[in-house]
């Protein structure tokens, strides 16, 4: 008990001796620290009083100057040294500096949890006695953010505490597969983007064009994994046998939902001038794989062949030598000079002169 009274008290001592230290530096080492503070202020727009000079070891002994000391910083790239000199009598030492600079970000006015929406409403500004790595500095960095962690009221608005904020959906009640889920059936959710899967962030009119893919259940955030998107193509209204021609009396335009196969045909053009390669049940999705460009000319069939244009268009009647699709050349006998000619299929039992 004794030894520890007199630790305290030596303790004291000491720091009684150091503060006595401080206050009665000899006038020279005082003059040089007030000029030097002066000098690394002009020097680095840091205020005087951040300014610390590392020349109170007393000992440092510095002489009379008759004028003022001269200040520089020897090494280009750093203001951690200062050489000081004195030109009245040559004298000079390098002295550490250690600048104290201030900076200016938010805290939190109070308790937060994961998932809030950060606004300028929850934060204070506050300026700090040194730099401060990572923190926020202006309220504009709170746009669209949210708390990927909870804090407490007082702690620093840190950059690595905020993220991008995105809309969930979640669901009110159990959807059964194949069902429209209605925008009244969901919640939405304000959630922060680390902690929601890729495929949950889609915006509201997906939900709209769909229906549900699979059974869910309520309180369930909803994927697009969830959905059957709807998807408007070209359906076979009627069975379609093979070689028959694709027209509007046997093929629609209608919704279908699910996974759209690449070769899907979306519009009535896209069966122009068609026929089925296989027989095509009512119902079915119409795909390129499906269908073919029909044979405008067989063989054996008269076909008018046009030569030139205009008011010297030529037509004489041709007797085709082998079948033709659209744009496709095939051989053509005259029949009366039984002389064969080749011209390019122009439509059903028409063709033009090459």
């Amino acid at each position: 008990m004794h030894n520890f009274i007199a630790l305290i008290f030596t303790l004291l001592m000491t720091s009684v001796a150091q503060g006595q230290t401080e206050q009665s530096l000899p006038i020279n080492k005082q003059r040089l620290i007030d000029q030097a503070q002066g000098w690394v202020s002009q020097q680095t727009a840091v205020a005087p009083e951040q300014i610390e000079i590392a020349a109170i070891d007393r000992r440092l002994l510095v002489p009379d100057c008759g004028g003022d000391f001269i200040f520089s910083f020897p090494y280009a790239s750093s203001q951690q040294t200062i050489k000081v000199k004195c030109p009245d009598t040559g004298w000079q030492i390098f002295v550490g500096v250690s600048l104290h600079r201030s900076s200016k970000g938010f805290v939190f006015k109070q308790d937060m949890q994961v998932n809030q929406t950060v606004t300028a409403a929850e934060v204070t500004e506050k300026t700090f006695d040194r730099p401060v790595k990572g923190v926020v500095t202006s309220v504009e960095e709170l746009n669209n953010q949210s708390l990927v962690r909870g804090v407490e009221a007082g702690d620093l608005v840190l950059k690595r505490y905020l993220a991008d904020t995105v809309l969930v959906y979640q669901l009110k009640r159990d959807i059964l597969q194949g069902e429209a889920i209605r925008s009244e059936d969901i919640t939405k959710l304000s959630m922060s983007q680390p902690r929601t899967a890729v495929d949950q962030r889609f915006p509201m009119r997906l939900i709209s064009q769909s229906v549900a893919a699979q059974d869910l259940w309520a309180g369930a955030i909803i994927s697009r994994r969830d959905l059957s998107v709807k998807h408007m193509v070209m359906m076979a209204k009627t069975i379609v046998t093979r070689g028959q021609r694709l027209s509007p009396q046997n093929t629609e335009l209608k919704a279908y939902y699910g996974k759209l196969p690449s070769d899907a045909l979306l519009e009535a053009a896209d069966l122009n001038q068609m026929e089925a390669i296989h027989t095509v049940r009512a119902g079915q999705l119409l795909r390129s794989s499906d269908v073919r460009l029909m044979s405008m000319v067989n063989k054996g069939d008269t076909v008018v062949l046009n030569v030139g244009s205009g008011l010297l268009n030529i037509s004489t009647t041709m007797i085709a030598l082998e079948n033709g699709k659209l744009d496709q050349q095939i051989s053509l006998l005259n029949p009366e000079s039984n002389e064969t000619v080749r011209a390019v299929v122009s439509g059903p039992g028409e063709a033009r002169g090459l």
